[in-house]
């Protein structure tokens, strides 16, 4: 069975941001999806702060950034991004920034 997942920023963790650039919480691990045939990106997020969460899990369609937490993670500037609740993760998805 081939792995449908690939580790992104899962050592430290990520910052995320709003289109402000305020800061909206830290996750303790990110891993993205492999590319999807529409061409979103897709990431999932573990966090344990509630604040984080329920932001996450209500945007729609909205500019994001994700900050890796040390220099082996990837960071992402979403165009737009939308997110919701699966199972224990926040799933988000959207269209990075010059795609």
């Amino acid at each position: 069975m081939e792995d449908t997942f690939e580790a992104v920023a899962a050592r430290g963790g990520a910052r995320f941001f709003d289109r402000k650039r305020r800061d909206l919480g830290w996750a303790t691990k990110v891993s993205r999806r492999k590319p999807s045939l529409g061409g979103l990106t897709v990431l999932d997020v573990t966090t344990s702060e509630p604040s984080l969460a329920s932001c996450l899990v209500t945007l729609d369609k909205v500019r994001l950034f994700v900050t890796s937490g040390d220099d082996l993670g990837e960071s992402y500037a979403f165009a737009w991004a939308s997110g919701y609740a699966n199972g224990h993760e926040i799933r988000i998805q959207g269209m990075l920034e010059g795609q």
